[in-house]
């Protein structure tokens, strides 16, 4: 039984994984849908297509539960394939979102009340130009609620194809046995008897697991488009604007730097060159231009940078190593090997869990050695006599194209320092979980305000929270009886060796200032 868990980024992903499935002679599958695609005319056409309709909840309705399990138990037992994302919704970030395990445990529990039909998940990748629900979301972006489909919506959408799509990319990435993974991580599971009702103790942890592997190998099978990598250069200039030789190589050098060192063996990257992929992200009236008596002028007008903020997101996860590298020579000219693993090593666990990475712990020192190969080959980086690597001369165009790629994860670093400073700021037991969150997002607004940082995203409530919870997992941060948050002393440490490292002493100082002063909360 085929079980496809693709990224979720727009309603045409069902549709469009049903049809290339069935160009290619392969068995289009039933897919889980929300309730709230069932309505006149569109939901009948959809359960014709596939689409089974569930609930957002189960709580408090036990037969709806049993009929549910028992439906989806005959599909996977019979051998019907079968799609579900595992996001839940979609993203309206770009990023990969944190996993709701509902329906894998649903599946785990199916396959332990009968496993002689084997189970396979098949991650997939679905990569857009040009999202449909692009304008959608932007609105939602700057702080709009979000509206119930409707059928008129399809009047909406028809009023949008008037607008360049360019192409988009279906990648599926490595197939994942459940039975191999479970035999993995918990390797007596065939031993035990299990009923219908058989819930064991190792469950929800390890759904959690699988939850995690296939959300990494979603993004691990990542497609670099055109607009990923304009995206990614401009939004990582002060102006968002830059000349167009510059634009053209910085795009070129991330590209070469993914054929070097790829993120893994099932990412798609793009073979024209820079000036031919610019050309075709500004016949999708993504990018402006301007011309003087220098030359050639590309910028990006507001609301084209916040959309912007969405397609850098997609491949954001493909150049964080090498972007986290590079951003510690932003501020130091001279670092040894030694030094900047152990920088990255520290700050890896968390830019892990907001990205999806798929490196563990074992295997990061060696893809850090590659990386840092790999920038110095590209002439980023400069290794000396004495082993220490530094970067180029601040005046050259290298460092113009270093601080391009290291830029990328100045926002990321920046919203983990101010977790780090608000909680450094109040008393140990002073605040809870929820109230960090509400005053990291309030902070945030402030702070891009302040910089003018015009990215929605920035101060978006799930990174915090993400972050907040792996704090946790590593045991930096800890709970009391009552809820409340302590810390230990690592978390300075943490947080002021590596933020010194990588940021400003401007931004460095505004978040300690703006954390030590008392931020209103929204009711």
């Amino acid at each position: 039984t085929l079980v496809y868990v693709p990224c979720h980024r727009s309603h045409i992903d069902y549709l469009l994984l049903s049809f290339v499935l069935f160009r290619n002679n392969l068995t289009p599958p039933h897919i889980a849908a929300g309730i709230n695609l069932d309505m006149p005319v569109v939901g009948s056409i959809l359960r014709r297509g596939g689409a089974f309709f569930m609930r957002r909840s189960f709580r408090g309705n036990q037969l709806y539960t049993a009929v549910f399990n028992e439906y989806l138990h005959a599909l996977f037992s019979r051998g019907f394939p079968v799609e579900y994302f595992i996001e839940g919704g979609r993203s309206r970030t770009g990023r990969t979102l944190n996993p709701k395990t509902g329906m894998l445990a649903i599946t785990l529990r199916s396959y332990l009340r009968s496993s002689r039909r084997p189970i396979v998940f098949v991650p997939v990748y679905i990569g857009y130009e040009r999202v449909l629900e692009g304008r959608t979301y932007l609105g939602e972006l700057r702080g709009q609620a979000k509206k119930k489909e409707s059928f008129f919506d399809l009047f909406r959408v028809l009023s949008a194809l008037k607008l360049p799509f360019g192409e988009v990319a279906v990648n599926f990435g490595e197939p994942l046995a459940l039975s191999e993974f479970l035999d993995s991580e918990q390797p007596g599971w065939r031993s035990a008897e299990h009923g219908e009702e058989f819930r064991p103790d190792w469950l929800n942890q390890t759904t959690n697991r699988l939850a995690l592997r296939l959300a990494r190998s979603i993004n691990a099978s990542a497609n670099v488009n055109p607009v990923n990598l304009v995206a990614l250069v401009m939004l990582s200039t002060r102006k968002l604007a830059l000349d167009q030789p510059t634009l053209i190589a910085a795009m070129q050098r991330i590209a070469a730097l993914l054929r070097r060192v790829p993120y893994s063996s099932s990412m798609t990257l793009p073979q024209a060159d820079g000036a031919e992929l610019l050309a075709h992200v500004e016949a999708m009236q993504l990018i402006g231009r301007q011309s003087d008596a220098l030359g050639e002028i590309l910028y990006l007008d507001e609301p084209q940078a916040v959309l912007m903020t969405y397609y850098r997101n997609n491949a954001l996860h493909l150049i964080a190593l090498p972007a986290l590298i590079t951003s510690l020579f932003l501020n130091n000219a001279r670092l040894s090997r030694g030094q900047i693993t152990r920088l990255v090593s520290a700050i890896y666990p968390y830019l892990q869990a907001e990205l999806f990475l798929h490196w563990d712990d074992e295997q990061l020192p060696g893809v850090i050695e590659q990386w840092l190969d790999g920038l110095i080959a590209e002439g980023l980086l400069h290794e000396q006599e004495d082993s220490q690597i530094s970067r180029p001369a601040p005046s050259s165009a290298e460092f113009v194209q270093l601080s391009l790629l290291a830029r990328n994860m100045l926002p990321t670093l920046e919203r983990f320092y101010m977790v780090a400073a608000l909680l450094l700021s109040h008393p140990p037991c002073s605040l809870d979980a929820g109230e960090l969150e509400q005053l990291c997002s309030v902070m945030a607004q402030r702070l891009s305000i302040l910089h003018g940082l015009n990215a929605p995203e920035f101060f978006d409530k799930a990174m915090f929270r993400q972050f907040i919870q792996r704090l946790g997992e590593l045991q930096v941060i800890g709970t009391d009886a009552d809820g409340k948050l302590h810390y230990l002393p690592e978390l300075e440490d943490i947080a002021e060796n590596t933020a010194k490292r990588v940021l400003s002493a401007e931004i460095r100082l505004s978040i300690r200032q703006v954390a030590r002063t008392p931020l209103d909360q929204p009711d």
